[in-house]
């Protein structure tokens, strides 16, 4: 369970650090390629029942640097999962 969560933690740290990798690159011109990204996303929609409102909606957008450092998160899992004693899951 332990070795999942660290798995889990490692991929959300490489989707934040390859965004903002990829904010960064957006404005050079030999890396601007890292910020291109495509979005999933379903318009927000109402429902109103008079007592309570509720909206739904979804979004998803991925880069092409934050998809590089969730594979270099999994390329270092193993390193840490064995710095920190876990056993190591097989993908």
């Amino acid at each position: 369970m332990k070795n999942k969560i660290l798995l889990i933690a490692l991929l959300i740290a490489g989707a934040i650090v390859g965004a903002i990798a990829g904010s960064g690159a957006e404005h050079v011109d030999a890396l601007h390629w890292l910020a291109y990204s495509k979005s999933i996303s379903i318009s927000p929609s109402e429902i109103n029942l008079v007592i309570i409102k509720l909206t739904f909606g979804f979004d998803f957008s991925m880069s092409v640097s934050q998809i590089l450092f969730m594979i270099l998160a999994i390329a270092l899992y193993p390193k840490f999962s064995k710095m920190i004693g876990l056993s190591l899951i097989h993908i």
